[in-house]
């Protein structure tokens, strides 16, 4: 078993990961309500997303670290691989994602990650 330290030990807020041209972004945002939330994306490494998930909320930054870190490891163990000082190109279509977790009229998401269930974008 192989072990990632995807960051160092400032708070990891993004994490991009490769394979086969398929891209996956990993971010953790404000939810609102001092919340926060984890919006994945995936799509070509050169265009648009076209899948997306999104969970939480939940009440500190550091639990939803804990769950892209484990989203992540389940990535890897799928041939994905972690680019931690790659720029994440979908940040602001991941913000606007942000503000819908939690959101009564916006798509409910939970906090149980699942990272194969991507829908995708409208």
């Amino acid at each position: 078993m192989k072990l990632h330290y995807f960051h160092g030990r400032s708070p990891l807020r993004d994490l991009v990961m490769v394979k086969d041209g398929q891209r996956i972004e990993l971010h953790i945002r404000p939810a609102g309500g001092g919340h926060w939330g984890l919006v994945a994306l995936a799509g070509p490494d050169r265009g648009r997303p076209d899948g997306q998930f999104c969970r939480g909320p939940w009440p500190t930054q550091a639990r939803a670290e804990s769950v892209l870190r484990s989203v992540a490891g389940t990535m890897v163990g799928k041939g994905y691989e972690p680019k931690p000082g790659d720029y994440a190109v979908w940040s602001v279509t991941a913000q606007r994602l942000a503000r819908t977790i939690g959101a009564p009229q916006g798509e409910q998401a939970t906090p149980d990650a699942d990272p194969d269930q991507f829908k995708p974008l409208t």
